[in-house]
């Protein structure tokens, strides 16, 4: 693991983290960022309302509700091969090779400081061999889901210092995710295909590596499901399912095309290794949603039978970023002081460009955001003695930003300024070889911003104030049983100062208002080879959440629920594994069950997300070089949704996925 920008094993790293070996990847079936959500304790990940491609992360309550605009910016940082990205697709993790995948829970606040606060996930690509290896997969699923998929990687020199690899995908889906009733066709339609070249030297003492990627993606689009009051103080879908949508609008589309590269040298200097991380990526799509999903007319007294957009949204955008990091980590005293310093430096522009239609009355905004951001950052370790450590870190985060915007016809600029430096303390002790204690204070650190969800200009100007996220946490990881039992177990208090909290006005409109917030919990990973050829596996969480104080409140939030925070939340699986014939027989399967919770800060009905269970399961069959794999998920069909929000006679949900299965054919190489 990478988690502390030094290899180390997992169960070594005196944080709260969850890590994917590409084993595990494959065995627990994570197609995407949204599956991390099964299996790593207090994280979630949705689609973003609005189009099918942006990524709403939670981690431990803290998120970001208005992710779709270029404004919003996370508190649950995502990296690629050590680099930061703004904006990024779900999509992504659909084609690249993965080494591993690493989830932080917690403030990231020194060595991962950009918009951690809650978090970071990291995704660790494949590195290319100095030996030809390779893959080539086939999938059919659901809705007659069509993928293809292949790696190759090799040395391109007789000493294997000069080696590439190619990873690419393209898949498609037809329409059956949900059905309009008032087009008459299946709706959820999808073309994807995706690439990614590694150029890499490995030296003496100089390594390297280039990467490059690019990923289309084009959908008819997002389908909100449409409501109305249910007479008990709920809402029910008009259209009697979640499966079947009424929205009238003909040009639903999701559209996302995103290329970039990443630059990493790294040369071994006295006393440590000297890291540069260059990273570029360039963005541009759009979306269009009808989000009152299709209302009966009768519902504003007008005449007629075919269901109205009542809120027909579209958004052509574009994003540009450039981020450089330097390091320098290494060791003195004969090991006894482990130290990582850097800088940092963060630029984004990006556009977006709204034409809503709410009420039959146009309205058009205009965002063009500038972002600048500088950090100075450190981290010292002393080894006191073999089994005891002390941790001591710190980063100084500036954030620039600009804004010139246009709301109603009425113009905004704005220019802003914040900074915060953010401490971290920590303390490890190695019990005995197979457990470690730890405990640690850290600081979270994002800045203000600007609210593109605005109603009017004056809301639009006004920027919300940054949010500090004091943490406390302490843990234990141990392999017993003669390590046939892993057990990590933390327990963790967040006093968050000035949290942003997206507020439903109840007119069409959103504000971004700063509260204090005090969010708790106990995370549990337990792992246990019953026998060699059998693992049952549990992870979870216990949460208790409440706001201590509204700091610029206009909506009282005071005794409302925290929202995207369950109270509990687990998943339970096994896995099992035997000889058949020539090869392995292998089967397994997974339970999530997650407690109710509001998605909106003022606990509004639409808002409300019913407690969930879901059930996956796999089975597949290994023999020689091929692999053949039956996966499905939401085996159950529980008929649910993953967001709400609503004014007037506009209420509409997100459903989440209905039961899908996909049959894998690969050959390894």
């Amino acid at each position: 693991m990478t988690a502390q920008r030094k290899a180390q094993q997992v169960q070594d790293v005196p944080i709260t983290m969850t890590a994917f070996s590409p084993a595990d990847i494959e065995r627990l079936q994570i197609d995407n960022l949204a599956d991390v959500t099964r299996v790593s304790p207090n994280v979630k990940f949705d689609t973003a309302t609005g189009g099918t491609n942006s990524l709403k992360a939670y981690i431990r309550g803290g998120g970001a509700t208005d992710s779709p605009m270029v404004t919003s910016e996370p508190e649950v940082a995502i990296y690629v091969d050590d680099v930061y990205y703004g904006r990024l697709s779900g999509a992504l993790l659909d084609f690249i090779e993965l080494q591993r995948i690493e989830v932080l829970r917690g403030p990231q606040g020194v060595l991962y400081g950009r918009n951690s606060s809650s978090g970071a996930v990291k995704l660790v690509t494949r590195e290319p061999s100095d030996h030809l290896t390779g893959s080539i997969e086939v999938s059919f699923g659901r809705w007659n889901e069509r993928r293809a998929r292949a790696y190759l990687s090799g040395a391109l020199s007789e000493d294997g210092a000069w080696r590439a690899a190619f990873s690419g995908m393209i898949k498609s889906r037809d329409g059956g995710r949900q059905y309009n009733e008032t087009l008459n066709k299946k709706v959820g339609a999808e073309d994807f295909e995706g690439a990614k070249a590694d150029l890499a030297y490995v030296g003496n003492n100089l390594r390297g590596r280039l990467s490059v990627f690019y990923m289309n993606s084009d959908s008819d689009g997002l389908w909100a499901v449409s409501h109305r009051p249910d007479g008990r103080g709920g809402y029910t879908p008009y259209s009697g399912s979640y499966y079947r949508v009424l929205s009238p609008l003909e040009e639903s589309f999701s559209r996302h095309e995103q290329y970039g590269a990443t630059l990493r040298l790294e040369t071994d200097i006295a006393g440590g290794t000297l890291t540069s991380i260059t990273g570029y990526s360039e963005q541009e799509g759009g979306w269009r949603v009808d989000f009152s999903g299709g209302v009966p007319p009768s519902a504003i007294n007008m005449p007629g039978t075919t269901p109205l957009a009542l809120m027909d949204r579209t958004s052509i955008e574009e994003q540009h970023q450039f981020s450089q990091e330097v390091q320098l980590a290494g060791d003195f005293g004969s090991g006894r002081f482990d130290y990582v310093v850097g800088l940092y430096y963060f630029k984004e522009d990006s556009e977006q460009f709204l034409d809503t239609i709410t009420f039959f009355a146009p309205t058009e905004t205009a965002l063009l955001p500038k972002t600048e951001s500088y950090a100075a950052f450190g981290q010292l370790t002393y080894n006191v003695t073999d089994d005891f450590a002390v941790m001591l870190g710190g980063r100084q985060s500036i954030d620039k930003k600009e804004l010139v915007a246009s709301l109603g016809g009425v113009d905004v600029v704005r220019s802003d300024r914040w900074e915060r430096f953010t401490p971290k303390l920590g303390l490890q002790y190695k019990l005995n070889r197979d457990v470690l204690l730890y405990a640690s204070f850290s600081e979270g650190f994002k800045s203000g911003g600007y609210n593109g969800l605005a109603s009017n200009a004056a809301q639009l100007a006004l920027p919300f104030q940054p949010q500090i996220t004091r943490a406390y946490e302490a843990g234990i990881k141990s392999d017993l049983l003669d390590y046939t039992l892993r057990m990590n177990l933390s327990v963790f208090r967040n006093e968050i100062e000035g949290r942003q909290q997206v507020i439903n006005t109840g007119d069409g409109g959103f504000i971004n208002e700063n509260y204090d917030v005090r969010i708790q919990g106990l995370e549990a990973e337990l792992s246990w080879n019953v026998f060699r050829n059998l693992t049952l596996w549990l992870q979870g969480a216990l949460n208790d959440g409440k706001y201590t104080d509204l700091k610029t409140s206009l909506i009282g939030v005071l005794g409302d629920e925290i929202p995207s925070l369950p109270d509990y939340q687990y998943t339970i699986g096994f896995d099992y594994s035997t000889i058949a014939g020539s090869g392995t027989l292998s089967f397994g399967s997974d339970f999530m069950v997650r407690d109710q919770f509001y998605v909106d800060a003022g606990n509004t009905p639409i808002a409300w997300v019913p407690k969930q269970e879901l059930l996956g399961a796999y089975i597949g069959y290994e023999i020689d070089r091929w692999t053949f794999k039956l996966r499905g998920k939401n085996l159950t069909q529980t008929e649910s949704w993953q967001t709400g929000f609503g004014f007037s006679v506009v209420q509409p949900r997100i459903i989440i996925d209905p039961r899908t299965w996909m049959f894998t054919a690969s050959y390894k190489f």
